[in-house]
């Protein structure tokens, strides 16, 4: 994959509709507010995956002015999104309690050449039903089907929330006689790490290509799934020597 880093970096920008970093022009800033209440409420963390493009400031106000001599006072916990630079990245937004539920909501945060700030919430995962089930990736042609285990990184929990919303199909095309890879219609959060790939495995390249390997090779890749015990053979009978086009979704399973 020896590609060019300002040919990358071109062709992200186009994607998110940048012409480059726009610092230092005044945008539209955006706004996420949960409710909660003392002694047991549940607590919220952001977690943006690129802070160059926007930045969070978090607030509380409670809700009544006598909170101090309440049981339980509720407050609001709002947090502001300040854009920094045109782009694209996705964000999770922690909520965890004692005593209720623990989730992750996950969300698309794009920012515009004027510094508007737009959120959209892709998937909210309740962790402790995930807990009970297993998530698998399904990788589909004509030729048969493979099923693959997903890797433990936001990435990954990033690419189940996308695909919780419907299948994807993908023209995926070969590359190296090692790869194919596919042009993802979104951008998803990088956990890029030195790797040597081996036959099935499932990553992520750039942030918005996912590619299908049956061959080695070592690069700066962001795991996503592996489908196990599978041989390039194996592979190349139903992925196919040239182009292919591959349905993924997603199966749950106790």
């Amino acid at each position: 994959m020896n590609r060019s880093v300002i040919l990358l970096l071109t062709l992200c920008l186009a994607l998110s509709g940048c012409a480059g970093p726009q610092k230092g022009k005044r945008g539209g800033a955006a706004q996420l507010t949960f409710h909660s209440f003392s002694g047991g409420g549940p607590t919220y963390r952001v977690q943006v995956a690129d802070p160059a493009v926007v930045s969070v400031e978090k607030s509380m106000r409670y809700i009544k002015k006598d909170h101090a001599d309440l049981d339980g006072a509720g407050y609001d916990v709002t947090f502001t999104f300040t854009g920094l630079q045109c782009g694209t990245t996705a964000m999770t937004v922690e909520e965890r309690s004692p005593i209720g539920g623990n989730f992750d909501r996950l969300y698309e945060i794009r920012v515009d050449e004027a510094l508007k700030v737009t959120l959209q919430e892709l998937t909210v995962v309740d962790l402790d039903q995930a807990a009970a089930a297993t998530a698998t990736l399904v990788l589909e042609t004509e030729q048969g089907v493979f099923y693959a285990a997903f890797e433990d990184n936001s990435s990954a929990l990033a690419l189940q929330g996308r695909l919780s919303e419907g299948p994807l199909t993908l023209m995926m095309a070969d590359y190296g006689h090692f790869e194919k890879v596919g042009q993802l219609p979104w951008a998803l959060e990088t956990n890029d790490e030195e790797i040597t790939t081996a036959p099935g495995d499932v990553v992520l390249y750039g942030g918005d290509r996912l590619t299908v390997y049956y061959d080695e090779n070592t690069w700066s890749l962001t795991p996503l799934a592996h489908i196990q015990n599978a041989t390039r053979e194996d592979l190349l009978a139903i992925l196919g020597e040239g182009d292919v086009t591959v349905t993924l979704s997603v199966e749950w399973s106790e």
